[in-house]
């Protein structure tokens, strides 16, 4: 059983407060020309959008209430705090099954409980990104590491079509044992794939290694790369 995405939600949510408050100016590093407080309010909007979405139950949400879902007001750590415990009240309110409107599927609908799983690891990586930028790092739980990863493979490889021939990587998490291929016959983009066919190059790391190399917040050094280097020099083309 992974994660309980609302609780993790409700948790990280917590932990973006608790580091953002008294440090609304502090640059964070990884998401240069930003300042804790610009993260509090792409946050804030963010989650203030999903709470009308979750509360439209299925219909097209009115624009206008997106629209202004998404402002945070002068003050956006106080916009933070109260766009959050909205959605959080929305998520919960909504049966898990019910589809709503959302970007990542051909469709354009998933049940609320993607919506949890998909902000789970949105506030999950602000909060690594809030941590690093105060001085008070902490590590990403590996169950809930290794969850992203697979969140982020099903979701995020979106870049352009792969210029660079046939491809298989595997991605390997050396304290959870999870595997993951990504594989393109070199005709279309890599996308998540099943099966046991060996990768032609491996990345190895700890779950938050992976997830956060994923996510361009470790450089890909931090994992073990074997196998092809022209896999890994076009790595960033997958996303």
């Amino acid at each position: 059983m992974g994660p309980n995405h609302v609780e993790a939600v409700e948790r990280y949510g917590a932990a973006f407060t608790e580091a953002a408050t008294g440090n609304p100016g502090v640059p964070v590093p990884a998401c240069p020309g930003w300042t804790v407080e610009d993260l509090a309010a792409h946050l804030a909007a963010v989650q203030g959008r999903w709470a009308v979405v979750l509360d439209a139950r299925g219909e097209p949400p009115d624009p206008e209430d997106l629209r202004r879902a998404a402002e945070t007001g002068p003050d956006r750590l106080a916009g933070w705090r109260e766009a959050h415990a909205r959605y959080l009240a929305a998520q919960r309110d909504c049966p898990a099954y019910v589809k709503v409107p959302v970007w990542w599927t051909e469709e354009g609908r998933d049940t609320a409980a993607a919506v949890a799983e998909r902000q789970a690891h949105e506030v999950v990586v602000h909060c690594w990104d809030a941590w690093q930028a105060v001085g008070a790092a902490r590590s990403v739980p590996a169950d809930l590491a290794a969850d992203g990863v697979t969140e982020f493979l099903r979701r995020f490889l979106t870049g352009p079509d792969w210029p660079h021939g046939p491809l298989t990587v595997r991605l390997r998490a050396t304290d959870t044992d999870d595997e993951w291929l990504v594989a393109t016959d070199g005709t279309a983009r890599p996308r998540l794939v099943t099966g046991n066919a060996p990768g032609l190059a491996t990345l190895t790391g700890t779950a938050e290694e992976l997830y956060l190399v994923l996510w361009r917040r470790l450089p890909l050094d931090r994992v073990d790369p074997t196998g092809p280097a022209a896999g890994f020099v076009a790595w960033p083309d997958l996303t």
